[in-house]
């Protein structure tokens, strides 16, 4: 399939989503995801887990979240919606220990910016 289509695909499903259009959203970005290589799509296995849980529908939202953090498990707003997840279904410890996760990630991230010979400070 011709890329500019594939792209169009997904465009779509973000239009569906501000439309509140999320059953079609969600068929979209699951037809994005058959045509691409799985690497880097965890935010499109994010943006369906956060339908669902628009939707209520925990479990599936859960299935999916995690194959977002399974392909970046530094991936913090699906650690987030996780964390969420967690306390749904009243699973503390794990939403715990995803906090916990967040809270490092963010640590590592301001070392690097408060250290003034990071390469995030050259130009």
């Amino acid at each position: 399939m011709d890329s500019q289509k594939i792209i169009e695909i997904r465009n779509l499903a973000e239009i569906a989503k501000s439309e509140g259009r999320n059953t079609e959203a969600i068929a979209l970005m699951k037809e994005y995801l058959s045509l691409v290589h799985p690497s880097f799509t965890h935010y499109s296995w994010y943006f369906i887990a956060d339908l669902y849980f628009q939707e209520g529908k925990i479990e599936e939202a859960m299935e999916h979240c995690n194959e977002a953090l399974r392909l970046n498990n530094d991936y913090i707003p699906g650690l987030e919606l996780r964390i969420t997840l967690f306390k749904k279904l009243d699973r503390w410890e794990e939403a715990i220990k995803d906090k916990e996760k967040i809270e490092k990630l963010n640590a590592i991230e301001k070392s690097k910016w408060d250290d003034p010979n990071h390469y995030y400070h050259y130009k």
